[in-house]
């Protein structure tokens, strides 16, 4: 499956500025030059009969992962956006269907991270193409009371306001505790060398939430755009009341489940007060100084 990575494309010059504008703002459109042959079956054409290019969607249309996306197209400070094709997250893979491992081998996947335990693999394993060849990187974990939390929502047992002061508490023990966890995913990336790559966990939320949101960080991809990000979930996130029954009100589920901003802002401001020298939360990962150069170029459009 591994496959190099073209260069990351741009839009089409000649597409109409309000077309384009009203797409990105929509559904976050990209031109992709080669998705007549690699992307066949999920693209779109933009817009004017006589316009020959063809787009892809940031939200990869797969019947059974609702929540996979590109990281690509983020403005970068030196200019120029973040590589398209080259970081996927994703919620669970347990579903995908028979079309989707085509669709899957399609993106020429190096390798996989998943943050789920082993427990959660047990239950719902990832159903991957046979002799697909990827690099699997087991990196599981779940911040502390998050076992405890889950089982009070599902008694009915804590008010959204309380939801909410533990999710927020549990997002800021991601870069008080759970920097180390991260190592895995980053050294993946560096491995991969450019190739595609994809992270992923249950619901794409909250570990890979993280996980990409220390990507764009590490690119330098500002606090506003990562929020964006992340809040993209609750667009394509799986419905998943019936985990919870009939006692859980709908302002509990949505404090739970949905991506508010707040939450990965949380997250971004902790990891800031626990390492206000630029790029010393990478050194606390364990990241030697190689290592902290090259994830800082992961999401760049010439690795």
């Amino acid at each position: 499956m591994p496959g190099r990575p073209g260069r990351s494309p741009s839009p089409p010059a000649d597409a109409p500025s309000s077309t384009l504008r009203s797409v990105r703002a929509s559904v976050n459109i990209f031109a992709a030059q080669d998705c007549q042959t690699k992307w066949r079956g999920i693209c779109c054409r933009l817009c004017d009969p006589g316009e020959a290019s063809r787009m892809t969607v940031r939200r990869l249309p797969f019947d059974g992962a609702v929540n996979l996306r590109d990281l690509g197209g983020y403005p970068l400070p030196s200019g120029g956006e973040t590589a398209w094709r080259r970081v996927y997250r994703a919620d669970s893979l347990a579903e995908l269907t028979d079309a989707d491992l085509g669709r899957l081998e399609a993106l020429g996947l190096f390798g996989l991270v998943d943050f789920r335990l082993p427990e959660e693999r047990a239950k719902k394993p990832d159903r991957l193409p046979e002799a697909h060849g990827l690099k699997l990187v087991l990196a599981g974990f779940l911040p502390r009371g998050t076992q405890d939390m889950l089982r009070a929502v599902a008694e009915g047992r804590l008010p959204p306001e309380e939801i909410r002061a533990e999710v927020l508490r549990h997002y800021r023990l991601f870069p008080q505790e759970h920097l180390p966890d991260y190592a895995a995913m980053f050294r993946l990336l560096i491995e991969a060398d450019g190739r595609p790559a994809l992270i992923h966990c249950t619901s794409g939320k909250d570990r890979t939430g993280f996980g990409a949101a220390l990507l764009l960080r590490a690119a330098g991809v500002s606090e506003d755009a990562i929020a964006e990000d992340y809040a993209l979930t609750n667009t394509y996130r799986r419905d998943i009341r019936f985990m919870f029954g009939p006692d859980v009100s709908p302002e509990a589920l949505d404090m739970l489940t949905s991506a508010h901003p707040e939450y990965i802002r949380t997250a971004l401001e902790e990891l800031e007060r626990q390492h206000p020298e630029p790029d010393s939360w990478l050194e606390a990962m364990g990241l030697d100084a190689a290592e902290r150069r090259a994830a800082r170029r992961l999401l760049s459009p010439e690795p």
